[in-house]
């Protein structure tokens, strides 16, 4: 089988692993190696690999199943270097690039529920009155004395009590 090793170690691990690895592959870059190898070279690989392991240590081996497929057998050291395909990120941050969190300051879904269902409430209520009950009996469109939504927000401002 033909694979493929990526290191993305640091400090001395580095070191470690590109002594192990320059004794099974070719380098093909600065941390990536490729060979054909034997399933029991390769366990024999995995194996010394594992048994240097630092915490500095991250190696990914892909078999290159053809041109344009390959697939990951195994990570040793630190998984958190790769993604769940084994590729290595080329850049990362800590920041909030886009900015979710100036998107959507609602946290749960149920509070907008729960707004959304008093401000229905409210509305209604709004129109809980003699003189809109009877605008919609009418058959002619008659102006509001009071419209139903300033009765709504009137309403609610009791309901809540003072701001102030």
């Amino acid at each position: 089988m033909n694979v493929l090793l990526i290191a993305e170690c640091t400090k001395n691990a580095l070191a470690q692993t590109r002594r192990i690895l320059d004794q099974f592959a070719q380098r093909r870059g600065a941390r990536t190696w490729q060979t054909p190898i034997t399933q029991e070279g390769l366990l024999t690989l995995h194996r010394l690999l594992r048994q240097t392991a630092r915490k500095n240590t991250a190696v990914a081996c892909h078999w290159i199943r053809g041109r344009d497929h390959s697939e990951l057998l195994w990570v040793v050291g630190d998984t958190s270097r790769f993604n769940a395909q084994g590729v290595a990120p080329t850049n990362r941050t800590e920041g909030d690039i886009l900015r979710s969190r100036d998107e959507d300051d609602w946290h749960t879904g149920e509070e907008i529920r729960l707004l959304s269902s008093m401000g229905a409430l409210f509305h209604d209520l709004g129109k809980a009155n003699q003189a809109f009950q009877k605008k919609l009996r009418g058959h002619k469109p008659v102006a509001d004395a009071y419209r139903h939504e300033w009765v709504s927000l009137r309403l609610f401002q009791a309901f809540v009590g003072s701001a102030g």
